[in-house]
C-alpha cells in the first residue's frame, strides 16, 4: 500500500514539473478588501521555462476592461511566477499591474488549475484563481474545416406538430454517438444511442438512434429516428439539412408504432481566431453570474442591417420558465417569465460578431428551458429554437452580411 502511495506521488510531482501551460486559462481574480470579482483570462505560450502571452481583466458587470502583456516563469515544482508587464489598452494605464505567485495543481475530478496571490504597486494585494480551457466550462468553438465529430445543434420538426424541437447531436469517432431532444410541450428533455455513417464524398450524413437511454418524463414515448441529411457549407458555418422517419419507443404496456415525419436542421460554426478570442472573452463574463455554467454556441445568423428586434416567446405549452437574456454582455431582460406573449427587444450590433445569450432561471414545469426566438432585421426573420438549463446556457452568434 505504501508503494502504491508512494509511486502515485511521484508520478503528480512528474506532471506538475512537465506540464505544458501554453493556452487559454480563465477564472476569476479578487481584491483584499473589495466585495467585487473581475473575470480574468491568460493566453500563454510557454518555451521551456519561460512564458509570454496577454490578459484580459474585465469587471463584474462587464463595462470595463484591460489587456496586458505578460511574462512569466515556470520555476517547477507546481510553482508559476507571473507579472502583467503594460497596460496595452485602455491606454493611460489606470488598472494594477500585477505580480502573481501561483500554484499548479488539480481538482479531485483531475481538473488543472493555477491559483494563489498577487501584489502590485499601489494597490491592495488580492487572489486569483484559473482554470485551463480544456478543463473548463467553455463554449464549444467550431473549425476551419470539416469534420463529422463533434457537436452539431439546431432544430427538428414534425407533421403533426405545429412547433419545433430543439435537437442536438454529439458524434464520436468510430461512427456512435448521442443525440438530445428537447420539447416545447409535454416530454421535457431525451437523450439517445446513435450510430452514423458519412458517404465517400463526405457529403451525406446518416444518423440511426438505437434508443433511449436518458429523459425526464418516464411515461412519455418519444420516437426513434432515421435522419438522412445534406451538407451544407459557407463561409459561417457548416450545415446539415434532410428529413427523418421514425417508430415510437415501446414500453412494458404499449408496442413500438409509427411516428409522423419531419425535417431537421443542424449547424456547426466556422469561426476565426479573433471570434474564438471574443467568445473566451464572454464566457469569463458570464461565468461571473451563472456559477460556471457552459456555454454553448447553438447557432450563427447573417443580418442585412445593425438595427435587429429580437423577440422571445413559448411556442408550446407555458410551463413557467424564467429566463435573463443578453445582448453583448448587457442585459436585455432579467429574471423574465415566457408566455405565449412575444417579448421585443430592440439592439444595434456594436461590431462583426455578436452574441445573444439565454440563462435559465427557472426551469418551470417541463426541463430544460426552450424558447422561440426571432431576430428580425427589418427585412427578414429568422425563427430558431434556443435551449438552456441549470447547467449550460444557450448562444447565438449574430453577424452582419458584408456587402
Amino acid at each position: 500500500m505504501k508503494k502504491n502511495l508512494t509511486l502515485f506521488f511521484v508520478l503528480a510531482v512528474l506532471g506538475l514539473q512537465a506540464q505544458n501551460l501554453s493556452g487559454f486559462w480563465v477564472g476569476t481574480v479578487m481584491q483584499n478588501g473589495r466585495p467585487n470579482v473581475f473575470s480574468y483570462q491568460l493566453d500563454l505560450q510557454q518555451e521551456g521555462t519561460t512564458l509570454t502571452g496577454k490578459a484580459i481583466s474585465i469587471t463584474q458587470d462587464g463595462t470595463a476592461s484591460a489587456e496586458f502583456s505578460i511574462a512569466g516563469t515556470w520555476e517547477g515544482g507546481g510553482k508559476l511566477v507571473l507579472q502583467e508587464l503594460t497596460q496595452v489598452t485602455p491606454k493611460g494605464g489606470g488598472w494594477c499591474l500585477k505580480y502573481a505567485s501561483l500554484r499548479l495543481g488539480t481538482t479531485g475530478d483531475g481538473i488543472w488549475v493555477l491559483q494563489g496571490g498577487w501584489l502590485s504597486d499601489n494597490c491592495s494585494p488580492g487572489t486569483m484563481r484559473l482554470v485551463k480551457e480544456a478543463d473548463s466550462n467553455q463554449l464549444d468553438v467550431g473549425a476551419d474545416t470539416f469534420v463529422p465529430e463533434g457537436i452539431w445543434t439546431g432544430e427538428l420538426s414534425q407533421t403533426d406538430r405545429s412547433y419545433e424541437f430543439y435537437y442536438e447531436l454529439e458524434l464520436k469517432e468510430g461512427g456512435k454517438g448521442f443525440a438530445k431532444i428537447m420539447s416545447e410541450e409535454n416530454g421535457g428533455f431525451a437523450r439517445q444511442l446513435l450510430s452514423w455513417k458519412l458517404n465517400e464524398n463526405r457529403d451525406s450524413l446518416i444518423i440511426e438512434e438505437q434508443g433511449v437511454i436518458e429523459k425526464t418524463d418516464p411515461n412519455w414515448r418519444w420516437c426513434i429516428k432515421k435522419l438522412q441529411l445534406r451538407l451544407d457549407e459557407d463561409v459561417n458555418r457548416f450545415g446539415f439539412h434532410g428529413v427523418w422517419e421514425g417508430r415510437m419507443d415501446a414500453t412494458e404496456t404499449q408496442k413500438a408504432g409509427a411516428c409522423a415525419p419531419g425535417k431537421v436542421y443542424l449547424e456547426k460554426p466556422i469561426l476565426d481566431k479573433d471570434v474564438k478570442a471574443s467568445i473566451r472573452s464572454l464566457q469569463t463574463q458570464t461565468a461571473l453570474s451563472n456559477q460556471g455554467r457552459k456555454l454553448k454556441l447553438q447557432r450563427s445568423i447573417e443580418v442585412k442591417s445593425p438595427e435587429l428586434t429580437i423577440s422571445v416567446w413559448d411556442n408550446g405549452t407555458e410551463d413557467g420558465d424564467v429566463i435573463t437574456l443578453f445582448f453583448n454582455g448587457h442585459q436585455l431582460a432579467k429574471q423574465h417569465r415566457i408566455s405565449k406573449n412575444k417579448s421585443n427587444y430592440r439592439v444595434k450590433l456594436s461590431g462583426n460578431e455578436n452574441f445573444l445569450i439565454l440563462q435559465a432561471d427557472d426551469l418551470g414545469s417541463i426541463k430544460p428551458n426552450t424558447v422561440a426566438v426571432s431576430i428580425n432585421d427589418g427585412q427578414r426573420e429568422q425563427i430558431i429554437v434556443m435551449s438552456a438549463d441549470l447547467e449550460e446556457n444557450g448562444a447565438v452568434l449574430i453577424r452582419k452580411i458584408q456587402q
